[in-house]
């Protein structure tokens, strides 16, 4: 397991995942299905060549779900490959019952790039066993949205896909396959 996934759960031997909120929203038991660790494989044009690591755990008293994303800088794809450094990119994700929507907020070591935001927070709804994540703001020219679908005990997978006309259609732009390893 990489150094950084192994730090990320070392807060609590006895439970290095945390534990749910007792009282937390039931909705958040659909996000909880992925506590754990994931080895991955991310899709980037044609290929499927390039392993990452996602580990998730119970955040913010169990009210949360914090999750690390890690790649290995030989393995990352381009424009990430100009980063010259492992990539990271650490989130936290939760029901709001209030709003009666998903909130996530994360950020990465991509500050000081030209290749994405350091930093971002979506907002989204589960339609069909399917997390929507929608950035809270976006730019006119490029709109994008990140699902999380396919969520099964041994499996998930994540899809980014993007507009370039403000969102009527969408097209596929990278998709990360998951499976469980922990």
């Amino acid at each position: 397991m990489p150094a950084p996934i192994r730090a990320f759960l070392d807060n609590d031997p006895e439970h290095p995942f945390g534990e749910p909120g007792e009282n937390a929203p039931p909705e958040n038991d659909f996000f909880a299905a992925l506590v754990g660790v994931w080895s991955c494989r991310l899709r980037f044009g044609a290929r499927y060549a390039f392993p990452s690591t996602w580990a998730f755990k119970h955040s913010a008293g169990g009210f949360a779900i914090e999750h690390l994303y890690y790649q290995r800088e030989g393995d990352l794809v381009p424009p990430f490959a100009s980063l010259a450094r492992d990539f990271q990119s650490l989130a936290i994700t939760l029901y709001d019952p209030a709003e009666e929507a998903w909130k996530f907020v994360g950020v990465s070591n991509l500050a000081g790039t030209d290749i994405a935001p350091a930093s971002q927070a979506m907002t989204g709804l589960v339609k069909d066993d399917v997390l929507t994540l929608e950035p809270d703001t976006q730019p006119d020219e490029l709109h994008t949205r990140d699902t999380f679908h396919d969520i099964e005990a041994d499996g998930f997978v994540w899809t980014q896909y993007e507009s370039r006309d403000q969102g009527a259609t969408w097209t596929e732009s990278a998709s990360i396959v998951c499976q469980r390893k922990i």
